[in-house]
């Protein structure tokens, strides 16, 4: 027998099969008993009778490949006439597979193509193109399109059914892989989450070990991150650091751990020396929190493993800010501050705009030495610093935000820091 004249579209064959006539007994009527033997091989193994199967062919001669289709075990067998019909199926996730014939009346093989070669909702889903012209140059198209095979009609139900049946496998496989990676994703995402969370909660514990020893609140180093965050902003600084920018201010005053406990606490006036001595925090600071580089991050690697966890990237961006910040937040505009003696823009901008944000706080808020100062005479010292102690660019940008840092200030004082106010 010519196997490759028997087709499916024997509608004679199949319209007449009763219910309980398998499609096996169908084309052992119509082809014989060695045609029936390739079927029971071909169609009968793995069949997902659940497999969501569209066909999207608005002629009559779809009506037969869905009969053959429903006998060989797939029940979820739709046939829709347009392409807007086909799509609302395919995105609302009722497609497993597609029968596609483009030269159907009211649907455009390559727009469906294009579509699910760019739409996340229908991205996977096995599309056979199943037509009559099945030249070169058009499966050439449909391929570059994405088609993933070909059958021509008149369907051969010897094609149909397995190839069928192997699309049907890499869609399983497809959307396994993808239900892998988004729990993958999610993971990743957890722990990225957890491990940003430990880091934050350890930058925060360390800028306030160094808060606790000076006797200052926890919330200062939190109010100087947030200040220099907003300064910052209004500067035109990077919108995806500024993040990063909070944080590493929160550390700037770290180095306070190596002064000792004689200078930091001591309620009169520093001796020269041992303002000289006050001064080192700055160093300290970096020195503390710079990352570790060359011979001194493989001695650490090799001490702890859980050393080497913490202070992974010798590149730490985070680390190297706060590194510049802790060093270069008392320089002053004019030169004449410390510990380098820096001037103007030599000065990293990050210094600059911390040690507006630090002056600010340390005036506004209560210390050892003197109670909080009125908010106008916070601005007016602020002011007075202009072009000497402060960038005038960032003094500009504070008063520019000003309304929005008092707003922090009130959210975040401390009880015994109520501002006085002569007026705003």
């Amino acid at each position: 027998m010519d196997l490759d004249k028997f087709s499916i579209l024997e509608d004679d064959v199949l319209g007449t099969a009763g219910p309980e006539l398998s499609v096996v007994s169908a084309m052992h009527r119509a082809a014989g008993s060695e045609l029936t033997s390739r079927l029971v091989d071909v169609s009968w193994r793995e069949v997902d009778s659940a497999a969501r199967i569209v066909i999207a062919d608005g002629s009559s001669s779809a009506v037969p490949m869905r009969r053959g289709l429903q006998l060989a075990g797939y029940h979820a067998v739709r046939q829709v006439h347009d392409v807007h019909e086909l799509l609302r199926e395919m995105r609302g996730g009722h497609a497993d597979l597609v029968l596609l014939d483009p030269e159907s009346p009211g649907f455009s093989g390559s727009a469906v193509l294009q579509a699910a070669g760019v739409d996340p909702e229908i991205r996977g889903i096995p599309i056979v193109i199943v037509s009559h012209d099945q030249g070169p140059e058009s499966r050439r198209e449909a391929l570059e399109l994405g088609a993933s095979d070909f059958l021509k009609k008149p369907t051969d139900v010897t094609e149909l059914l397995p190839r069928v049946r192997n699309l049907l496998v890499v869609r399983r496989y497809y959307c396994q892989e993808v239900e892998f990676e988004e729990r993958v994703e999610g993971e990743v995402q957890r722990r990225t989450r957890d491990l940003q969370e430990s880091r934050d909660r350890l930058i925060l514990c360390l800028a306030r070990a160094a808060e606790h020893r000076d006797n200052e609140t926890g919330n200062h180093v939190i109010r100087v991150g947030r200040y220099t965050s907003i300064i910052a902003r209004q500067l035109g600084y990077p919108e995806d650091d500024l993040e990063m920018l909070e944080q590493a201010a929160q550390m700037h005053d770290v180095g306070k751990i190596g002064i000792p406990d004689s200078i930091l606490f001591k309620p009169a006036t520093l001796a020269v020396d041992e303002y000289e001595l006050m001064k080192k925090h700055c160093a300290f600071g970096r020195q503390i929190i710079e990352p570790y580089t060359g011979r001194d991050w493989d001695l650490l690697k090799r001490h702890t493993h859980a050393g080497g966890n913490l202070l992974r990237s010798s590149s730490c961006t985070l680390l190297s800010m706060a590194a510049r910040i802790a060093q270069s937040h008392h320089e002053r505009w004019d030169g004449s501050g410390y510990p380098l003696g820096l001037k103007g823009e030599d000065i990293p901008l990050e210094g600059r705009i911390v040690a507006v944000a630090d002056v600010f706080d340390a005036l506004s808020s209560r210390r050892p030495y003197k109670p909080p100062f009125p908010r106008d005479q916070c601005f007016e010292i602020l002011r007075d610093g202009r072009g000497r102690q402060f960038d005038p660019a960032v003094l500009d940008a504070f008063f520019e935000c000003s309304a929005e840092i008092v707003e922090v200030q009130l959210l975040l004082m401390d009880s015994e820091d109520t501002p006085r106010e002569a007026s705003d």
